[in-house]
């Protein structure tokens, strides 16, 4: 049977699972023939989901609730970072001073923009500083951070540890990691693989044979971890470097071979978005969205 599965940024480490499960055949081995989509959008996998016009997707937990809909169905976290906004050392005093802050982000909307001021707010209030909204713009700009805080944006929102933490060393940014840590908030730098509910219901046995393909690839990939890379590098065709190389380490890491669908797990989500008045989703429905 044909899956398709839009993943939510360019393709990149933390999707490795996938591209391990068509290399080594475990796709295959199930009767699956896997297409990996990659998107020109954020949201187009999602959306492309709600239609109907592909199988499974994968996206951070926090789009679950703020993108709600009865015909989302988590399979499971699959992937978890640290993560939430990077700050430019240079630029921390600028709130202290009450100045104003440009925040690049590749998914800004009053959603998401609400979110990543609530993380700089928390952080600054442990050091007894109240920063107010106003000295917070985000910028709409494409997926490279790092690119972009080198030409001058003071932050960066939504980051991934694994990926342009490293980058950020790498080009030696003094960078502050705002993340849930250090912020106080409920992770969600994380991936789910979603699935159109509808298509679930009527393709169980399919889905549970997708999950078993990922969980083992997984597997392989904490086992063999040069193995992976090697796959990684054929499949995007590029060149091993240093940095790539290290992105791919600290992201094997992060992925979890015995994933389930659980709604305890991203509870913790529902309830700070809560706290922060950004949903009014209750408890009772966002659990339907899971399979436990």
């Amino acid at each position: 049977m044909k899956l398709r599965l839009a993943i939510e940024w360019f393709l990149n480490p933390d999707h490795l699972p996938f591209i391990v499960a068509m290399r080594r055949g475990f796709f295959e081995r199930r009767g699956i023939e896997f297409v990996l989509i990659e998107p020109t959008e954020h949201y187009d996998g999602l959306s492309e989901l709600l239609e109907g016009n592909i199988e499974l997707a994968t996206n951070e937990p926090l789009h679950l609730i703020e993108q709600f809909d009865h015909r989302f169905l988590s399979l499971g976290r699959f992937f978890e970072t640290e993560g939430g906004v990077l700050l430019k050392a240079s630029s921390y005093e600028k709130l202290l001073q009450g100045e104003t802050i440009t925040v690049t982000t590749p998914v800004s909307n009053p959603t998401t923009d609400a979110i990543g001021y609530e993380i700089i707010r928390r952080f600054y209030l442990k050091a007894g500083v109240n920063v107010y909204r106003e000295q917070v713009v985000f910028v709409p700009n494409g997926f490279e951070h790092i690119r972009y805080l080198q030409e001058g944006a003071d932050a960066a929102w939504l980051y991934f540890y694994n990926f342009e933490g490293i980058e950020a060393a790498h080009a030696g940014l003094d960078v502050l990691y705002l993340d849930a840590r250090n912020a106080g908030f409920a992770n969600f730098s994380a991936l789910d693989i979603f699935v159109n509910r509808s298509f679930y219901q009527q393709h169980k046995a399919e889905c549970s044979a997708f999950l078993q393909a990922v969980r083992e690839s997984i597997a392989f990939i904490r086992t063999f971890p040069e193995e992976a890379m090697e796959d990684y590098y054929a499949y995007t065709q590029t060149a091993p470097s240093a940095l790539s190389d290290d992105i791919l380490r600290s992201t094997i890491g992060c992925f979890d071979e015995y994933f389930v669908s659980d709604h305890l797990r991203s509870l913790p989500i529902l309830e700070f978005f809560t706290e922060i008045g950004i949903t009014d989703l209750k408890p009772e429905h966002f659990k339907t969205a899971f399979l436990h």
